[in-house]
């Protein structure tokens, strides 16, 4: 856990062990820990990596290789009597060779220096300096030309990567919405232990008033039998209200990724005050808020980028490509040389020493131009133009997830207004239930008194009235969530919780 989980953690602590949960608290605790949360993010940060790894296609590669060869060589030349070639040779290369985003594309300093030392006859200088430079550089003029096609891929992982981070938006969204859900499901398990206790204290109330009557001969001896029946069967009530209390808690503390056997307990009371939302207004908001809608249509975006790519490499390859070469060489007069009628002849002094090689190659003494074109292209070229038929397909298929997402949208948000509604109404029609439901248990608890009413009426005047409260109980708990759910269809959840991504 990071240091600002367990600063939480702290403050919500009790003394017991038992930490006092708050909604700010839980929906806090579920940005820091959880695992959903955690793994989007670390797919934005392979996004991220993408982009980078995009970019550097265009990085510049410098290439160094050198060599050393020591060769014995038969021959039979009539100028090596002995019939062998000693020889070695030291070489060293270098360049500097890339693309850039225009589609051009170069080989810089691509500089070589070799030096010969043998004992053959035939060669003049030994040891032997040869030096060789050249530039490069080329531009294609069809296929991969233009800044845009090149950069094709670059511009896609950055809009990968920001559908990535509408992703992780889009799962903290939903992260969001369970932790509410959960919690006051958690508070309304708690209610409903509390109220299934308090139906047990009522009947265990009425046994002990069902004891004294029967004693003084008021009540027949039935009526205990059936307050001892009643009773046990809410103590089994309130034996599955506890098992559903510590289910819905550890379904809480699965979202917030903590410990099963940490102990937790609800702080925040659910609202019961009536908010009216326009439909109108609230498709608006989430056609502009929801990060599916900008998902897409990144989506989208990227898909039209690749049909242009792809209807350029339909295209045949023709560039043109210029290169200067320059040279140098010069070396000792080698001990061993041997000429026509035995006298050689001199060697011209510009390549006498090795530091000759050097000069010729700065003066630019031995330069050689090329201009060099290049034409290609495939015979069928069905790669290509199955490459470019996909993305076309593929931008289709796009433009029609997007009008399924603006459904999908307008299906939510429409599904939770109307589940608001009917929570309100809920809520209405149980608490009038409770309020009749308490006359009536009043009134049959007194007609039981005065012996004109039965402990069957009074226990069914009961369970009306525990029944009606679960149903208020549950109806709060309803309303709540959809509240919780209209904000998530509209997009507006993280900020209403004051929550920005890439912040915790």
């Amino acid at each position: 856990m990071t240091e600002t989980l367990l600063l939480v953690l702290f403050m919500i602590t009790g003394a017991n062990g038992v930490l006092d949960l708050s909604l700010e608290d839980a929906l806090k605790l579920a940005i820091e820990n959880n695992r959903d949360i955690q793994i989007e993010q670390k797919n934005v940060e392979v996004s991220e990596g993408e982009v980078q790894a995009q970019e550097g296609v265009f990085d510049p590669v410098l290439n160094i290789t050198s060599s050393y060869t020591d060769s014995q060589t038969p021959t039979t030349s009539t100028f090596i009597p002995s019939g062998e070639i000693n020889q070695q040779d030291f070489n060293a290369q270098s360049n500097i060779e890339g693309n850039l985003s225009t589609g051009t594309y170069y080989d810089m300093l691509n500089f070589s220096t070799t030096r010969t030392e043998t004992d053959s006859p035939i060669q003049d200088l030994s040891p032997s300096w040869f030096n060789n430079v050249s530039f490069t550089i080329g531009q294609e003029l069809l296929k991969n030309f233009g800044i845009g096609v090149n950069r094709t891929f670059i511009v896609t992982a950055k809009r990968s990567n920001e559908i990535s981070e509408k992703e992780l938006e889009s799962i903290t969204s939903d992260v969001l919405l369970s932790v509410e859900s959960r919690y006051w499901l958690l508070v309304a398990a708690t209610q409903n232990l509390d109220l299934e206790r308090t139906a047990l204290d009522l009947a265990l109330d009425l046994q002990r008033r069902n004891e004294i009557q029967v004693e003084v001969g008021v009540l027949p001896p039935v009526s205990v039998t059936q307050a001892k029946s009643e009773v046990a069967a809410r103590e089994v009530n309130v034996i599955v209200a506890e098992n559903n209390l510590q289910a819905a808690s550890d379904n809480l503390k699965n979202v917030l990724a903590m410990e099963l056997s940490q102990k937790i307990e609800t702080t925040d009371e659910p609202t019961t005050e009536v908010f009216k939302f326009s439909e109108t207004e609230s498709l608006e908001v989430a056609y502009d808020e929801r990060p599916e809608m900008d998902q897409v249509l990144l989506d989208i975006e990227n898909r039209q980028t690749l049909k242009k790519y792809y209807s350029n490499q339909r295209l045949p390859r023709f560039a043109v490509e210029g290169t200067i070469d320059l040279q140098g060489l010069g070396g000792d007069e080698n001990p061993d040389r041997e000429g026509f009628g035995g006298v050689p002849e001199p060697i011209p002094p510009q390549f006498l020493g090795g530091g000759e090689a050097f000069n010729q190659l700065f003066g630019a003494d031995f330069p050689t131009w090329q201009i060099l074109g290049v034409f290609s292209f495939p015979l069928f070229n069905r790669t290509a133009r199955g490459e470019y038929v996909k993305a076309t397909a593929e931008l289709d298929r796009s433009q029609i997830t997007l009008s399924k997402t603006k459904d999908d949208i307008a299906l939510e948000v429409r599904s939770a207004i109307r589940e608001i509604e009917n929570s309100l109404r809920a809520i209405e029609a149980a608490r009038v239930s409770v309020e009749l439901a308490e006359e009536v248990v009043v009134n049959e608890q007194e007609r039981l008194n005065v012996g004109i009413g039965t402990t069957r009426e009074v226990l069914e005047a009961q369970r009306d009235l525990i029944d009606a409260g679960t149903r208020e109980i549950t109806a709060i708990a309803n309303y709540n969530i959809a509240l919780a759910e209209l904000e998530r269809a509209k997009g507006t959840i993280l900020q209403k919780n004051s929550i920005e991504i890439g912040q915790k």
